[in-house]
């Protein structure tokens, strides 16, 4: 946990920068070529971890965007057996709102899914590690809220293969 109030140290740096640097606008353009990058936190309803999620997103248009994040979740060691859970995500959003300040979209997803068990050698039974890797593809939502300068904004994913898993997304998103 550790790596968590490290990053949740991290994050409140860079809003506290966003608000108050001044490149940040009152309002995103929302528009053709605007750029956001993002960070934040997810949770896994299937694995029953937490994760640090950082992104970016590519407006193709004022209605559609296309990004990629990075999930790395935080599983705990259990007995000497470490694990390593990644996630790599492209990300196509369609914003059906876009009103005082409120967007909300619906999210396609498809990503590669990787994970890696490895034990030490323990009371003569031999160690080793085992890894796999996975297309995911999801479906889910998002609401983004614009505070001026940032938007803050929360995820429902279902992954239908990869991870297979129900996972939800909170974070905050600066636009360039």
């Amino acid at each position: 946990m550790r790596q968590m109030k490290q990053f949740a140290m991290v994050l409140s740096v860079l809003i506290l920068t966003g608000i108050f640097s001044n490149q940040a606008t009152a309002q995103p353009n929302m528009e053709e070529g605007q750029i956001a990058v993002n960070a934040g936190f997810t949770y896994g309803f299937t694995i029953e971890e937490p994760g640090l999620r950082v992104g970016a997103t590519y407006f193709l248009s004022e209605d559609m965007r296309v990004g990629a994040d990075v999930t790395y979740w935080f599983v705990d060691s259990h007995g000497g057996v470490d694990f390593t859970y990644l996630e790599f995500n492209g990300n196509f959003h369609y914003l059906f709102h876009k009103e005082d300040d409120l967007v909300i979209y619906g999210i396609g997803a498809l990503g590669v899914h990787y994970a890696d068990v490895s034990s030490p050698e323990m009371n003569g039974w031999g160690g080793g590690s085992y890894s796999d890797t996975e297309l995911g593809l999801g479906i889910g939502g998002g609401v983004e809220y614009n505070l001026g300068g940032f938007s803050i904004f929360a995820e429902p994913k279902l992954f239908l293969t990869g991870f297979d898993q129900l996972k939800f997304n909170v974070g905050a998103r600066f636009y360039l």
